[in-house]
């Protein structure tokens, strides 16, 4: 009878340390912080069972336990290492089509229509002459929010006859129209998906694209602004640099010489 506490005069307080541990590195093993206490646990549970005779099962089961918390930490950490590894990734991705969408400051702006909220069809060929600002957001952004007085005040200040602003969501209508009447916006509204390159890359919210008077993508700002750079974006001179017809990364290939073989 090695667990009658007669036959060893030692304290089971490592033991019960141990099996305390055990349990509680089981339970915090979804927060990492339980490895830690798996491995004082086990460390624990193996002094009590190397130096006292007594209250063994207790260390043993606190050992145990405790080598079960360590690993479920482990596994749990290698989870947390994989969703980090992706994140990064997907980080890395986001920059990448941000720099993309730098790459249409100067170009002629693709052509799209959508329906505004007012029932109006607005076609951006059409706005030659104007300046418009795109603004692709969504309710649910804070940052979009924040940005939303500084269009109102924008709209206001310049005038429709000389700027317009059209903000573009892919939410549906009633959320749009019941956020733009409780915000109190003064521009037009519309709800789109599906509209070409370079809109559909947008990955980051909020994303603005200032187009001048030529139909030209003059700047493209992501992230809030305030309302300084915004006004200086949008009431710019025209674009003064060589106009391109499409960035760089849909341009056509050159065309070679055909392959050996092709008709």
């Amino acid at each position: 009878m090695t667990d009658m506490p007669g036959n060893d005069p030692a304290p089971a307080g490592l033991a019960i340390a141990s099996l305390i541990l055990g349990i509680i590195s089981i339970v915090f093993s979804l927060f990492l912080v339980g490895g830690i206490l798996a491995i004082l646990g086990a460390i624990l549970g193996g002094l009590h069972l190397r130096a006292h005779r007594s209250f063994r099962v207790m260390a043993a089961w606190g050992l145990g336990l405790s080598a079960a918390g360590l690993l479920a930490s482990a596994g749990m950490g290698c989870l947390y290492y994989r969703g980090y590894q992706q994140v990064r990734e997907a980080m890395r991705e986001n920059r990448g089509r941000g720099a993309a969408l730098a790459d249409w400051q100067g170009v002629h702006a693709p052509d799209f229509s959508v329906k505004t909220l007012d029932g109006r069809e607005i076609r951006l060929a059409d706005l030659r002459g104007r300046r418009v600002v795109l603004d692709f957001w969504a309710t649910w952004c804070p940052p979009c929010a924040r940005e939303i007085p500084h269009f109102i005040e924008l709209a206001k200040q310049a005038g429709t006859n000389d700027l317009l602003v059209l903000g573009i969501s892919d939410e549906p209508e009633p959320r749009l129209a019941k956020f733009a009447q409780d915000r109190g916006i003064n521009y037009l509204i519309a709800s789109a998906t599906g509209l070409p390159a370079p809109y559909k890359d947008v990955q980051s919210i909020p994303t603005t694209f200032f187009v001048d008077r030529n139909g030209v993508i003059q700047t493209v700002l992501q992230g809030y602004h305030d309302f300084a750079a915004l006004k200086a974006a949008a009431l710019a001179d025209d674009y003064q640099g060589t106009v391109k017809e499409a960035a760089p990364a849909d341009a056509p290939a050159p065309k070679g010489p055909p392959a050996p073989g092709a008709e």
